[in-house]
């Protein structure tokens, strides 16, 4: 059986994908949740949080997961749409999955609801955990999603002068 190859993507959008894609996505988060941090203004806020974020959670895994990634289904894999979005989710999703899976406190507590008893998550901990889960994953879907919609829309107004 032969091997099928595809079309590497350019440069520039594997750029992208590992530069402004992560922040993108971190300032999406920071957009729907701000840390508050004490600070008055509601915009100096977002951008702290954009910072916290885009260094702690969006550019680790992207330096760790996604630039492996990129190498292995490099001609291997169709760069569409939905095999973009779903990677990105993956990127976004899997640090925190092993933090909530393997890592977890000997007792915590959400809005009067016991999340961790004796070191153990319950099922309402489960429930707080893929909540959390689905939020990351929605977020990095999406950009992900919309940074290759982009560079499409992109190549189609070129190739058309």
């Amino acid at each position: 059986m032969a091997v099928t190859t595809f079309a590497s993507p350019p440069w520039w959008r594997i750029a992208v994908a590992v530069i402004v894609v992560p922040l993108a996505a971190s300032f999406a988060y920071a957009v729907y949740s701000p840390a508050y941090q004490g600070l008055p203004d509601m915009m100096e806020r977002i951008v702290q949080t954009t910072a916290v974020v885009a260094f702690f959670a969006a550019y680790p895994p992207t330096v760790v997961l996604g630039i492996p990634l990129i190498i292995y289904f490099r001609g291997r894999v169709r760069a569409s749409l939905a095999n973009c979005a779903m990677v990105g989710a993956a990127i976004a999703t899997f640090p925190w999955f092993c933090l909530t899976v393997f890592f977890g406190p000997d007792e915590a507590y959400t809005n009067d609801h016991i999340t961790y008893h004796n070191g153990m998550m319950t099922w309402w901990g489960l429930l707080e955990a893929v909540e959390l889960l689905a939020e990351i994953a929605v977020f990095g879907h999406c950009c992900r999603a919309a940074v290759l919609a982009g560079s499409r829309l992109r190549r189609q107004k070129s190739s058309r002068f």
